[in-house]
C-alpha cells in the first residue's frame, strides 16, 4: 500500500463523496487530460502524490479492496457508513480516468 502522508477529516471525506466534491475530481481528471495530453496521468501523479494514491486505488483495486485499503489507511474513520457512495465513485473515477481523449 502507498501510503499518503496526510490526514484526513470526517468532514473532507462528507464533502469529497458530495456530489459537488466527486464533479470536482472528475472534472480535474477531464481537465488534465485535455491539457495535458498522452502523458496527463504520469505527470498529475508526479505533481500531486495524494491523487497518485487515489488513482492507485482505483486503478488496481476493486471497488471492495479500494475501501478496505482506505479503511486501514485511516482506521478513526467510520468508513463502512459511506461503502456504499464510496464504491459508486470507485465506478465513476475509474472509468473517467481509463477514457480516451
Amino acid at each position: 500500500m502507498t501510503q499518503t502522508n496526510q490526514t484526513i477529516s470526517w468532514k473532507e471525506v462528507i464533502a469529497f463523496l458530495s456530489p459537488t466534491g466527486q464533479q470536482q475530481l472528475v472534472d480535474f481528471v477531464r481537465q488534465a487530460r485535455e491539457e495535458r495530453g498522452a502523458g496527463w496521468l504520469p505527470e498529475i501523479q508526479a505533481e500531486f502524490p495524494t491523487f497518485s494514491w487515489i488513482v492507485e486505488l482505483v486503478c488496481t483495486k476493486s471497488p471492495r479492496e479500494a475501501v478496505e485499503e482506505l479503511q486501514v489507511a485511516y482506521p478513526s474513520l467510520p468508513l463502512w457508513m459511506i461503502e456504499s457512495q464510496l464504491t459508486k465513485f470507485h465506478e465513476v473515477l475509474k472509468t473517467e480516468i481509463e477514457r480516451k481523449r
